[in-house]
């Protein structure tokens, strides 16, 4: 079973993000730095993608916990019938 999102961790995260120090694209030559406007575009775009997989992550885990539920619920239902 995957761990629970932890809104903590994720917060940490994006300020981490966001405080990093700018760097040359690993796909750029060495002697261009890039840009200041793209290396903006791409820390949102970084921050779109951890947004995006929390996201996710939110969602498998509410879908697990209905699934959960339901297998519950229908165990229950199946209990009381056979009383």
């Amino acid at each position: 079973m995957p761990a629970n999102f932890n809104a903590e961790e994720f917060d940490t995260a994006l300020r981490q993000l966001k405080q990093a120090a700018p760097a040359v694209a690993p796909s750029a030559p060495s002697s261009e730095p890039i840009a200041a406007g793209q290396w903006q575009q791409s820390e949102k775009f970084r921050v779109r993608v951890i947004t995006a997989r929390t996201k996710l992550k939110l969602m498998r885990d509410r879908s697990e916990a209905l699934r959960d539920s339901l297998k519950r619920f229908r165990d229950q239902q199946a209990c009381a019938n056979r009383a």
